[in-house]
């Protein structure tokens, strides 16, 4: 999915934050997922980052949260972007402008990390490039909080990343944590954009959590794959698509790891 993240203004748009005009938030940012695939137990998450052209700020850093610790973390170019795995002590895949910030109009891809663990829903922090504060020597024993310009100087949002694989791993319990993501992106992320669409989604995990309550595992597979099907069918840009490309990766990896279990 394309996520906007909007420094000045805040909408009705699924992944829009919302900036005080402090720096560092004057800049709109579309994180676009382009890719995610689970391998070996691996997972991988791919981005696409837009800087919209009305944008005040070129783009210095973008965060991602890791509540599944990363293993390999890549960038566009390894001369323009440094990246880290770890945030004062919290777990992230982060990427920072090296030797040029991304300017208003630009697109870089593929940002990527990979870890051990399921496609979730996290926060993201985007961060534009504003000048240090200059040094003054007024009011030198004045007490000064430190800066964390993760929470005072970026705008949130939410995107798919990677949580740890759940400690239940039975057909139920990973049809009851498919369901929840269903929820989610059903209600304030506005992923899926057609209520009809989300019931029918709902509709088949029902079906296919009532074949296996009767011991008939291949009727829910059947129903598993109608849910697969449906969520491709209405995935897309196109105009009468209502299954955007964050609710694409996250529901149809959880799926087809599911399907793997049955």
């Amino acid at each position: 999915m394309r996520m906007r993240i909007v420094a000045l203004v805040l909408t009705a748009a699924p992944a829009a934050a919302l900036g005080q005009g402090r720096p560092g938030t004057s800049l709109t940012v579309d994180v676009h997922v382009t890719r995610v695939t689970l391998s070996g137990g691996t997972g991988r998450v791919e981005y696409a980052l837009s800087n919209q052209r009305e944008s005040q700020e070129e783009l210095y850093t973008f965060t991602v949260d890791a509540p599944a610790p990363v293993l390999r973390i890549s960038a566009p170019t390894s001369d323009d972007w440094a990246t880290a795995t770890s945030y004062r002590g919290r777990s992230v895949a982060d990427w920072a402008a090296l030797t040029r910030q991304l300017p208003p109009g630009a697109t870089a891809a593929p940002f990527a990390f990979e870890g051990a663990g399921l496609p979730g829903i996290v926060t993201t922090w985007v961060r534009g490039y504003y000048p240090p504060p200059a040094l003054t020597t007024e009011n030198p024993g004045a007490p000064r909080r430190p800066s964390d310009p993760l929470a005072e100087n970026s705008i949130r949002g939410r995107t798919v990343g990677l949580e740890p694989f759940p400690v239940d791993q039975t057909p139920a319990g990973l049809l009851g944590r498919l369901g929840g993501l269903v929820s989610a992106a059903c209600g304030d992320l506005a992923w899926i954009t057609s209520a009809e669409i989300c019931h029918s989604l709902q509709v088949k995990l029902d079906q296919a959590r009532r074949s296996l309550e009767q011991g008939r595992q291949d009727t829910a597979k059947n129903q598993l794959g109608a849910f697969l099907n449906e969520l491709t069918a209405q995935h897309g840009p196109e105009p009468g698509k209502y299954v955007t490309d964050n609710a694409y990766w996250l529901l149809k990896v959880n799926a087809e790891f599911l399907l793997s279990q049955l």
